[in-house]
């Protein structure tokens, strides 16, 4: 009988302590997105960001201006914000945020901005936009 209180008092014990961890945010802190008009002055850059089952509306930005979103990712890694950027009447869409990309790069914040070849994450050591190996789809 000893036995069974003490795997009760321990499963009560972790139950509490996950609680805690989701209700604090202990593994769920905010992440934040920043999406800035890298492209020519004189551009309008229009972004939609979605996921799947957010829709953050159409956004115009002048050139150097910046669209800014926040979210707390999901616990299972599946958290994915995709945008679609137009200019020159042209459509160009990229997962701005894809956990299993960017969990560790992103934290807390994630900013891009978008040129005309690609996008390009801000580099935390040289203090520029210089990430961008990634492309548009």
């Amino acid at each position: 009988m000893a036995q069974s209180s003490t795997h009760v008092f321990l499963f009560s014990l972790i139950s509490i302590a996950a609680f805690a961890a989701v209700s604090e945010g202990w593994w769920g802190s905010y992440t934040h997105i920043y999406i800035k008009n890298g492209l020519d002055k004189g551009t309008l850059l229009t972004v939609h960001c979605k996921s799947k089952d957010d829709d953050l509306g159409v956004h115009v930005l002048k050139y150097d201006e910046e669209f800014k979103f926040q979210f707390k990712p999901n616990f299972w890694p599946t958290t994915l914000f995709f945008c679609g950027f137009t200019w020159d009447s042209k459509l160009h869409n990229f997962d701005i945020y894809d956990q299993h990309r960017d969990e560790y790069t992103c934290q807390p914040d994630c900013k891009w901005s978008i040129t005309r070849d690609h996008p390009c994450r801000f580099n935390i050591e040289t203090k520029k936009y210089d990430v961008c190996s990634h492309i548009y789809h």
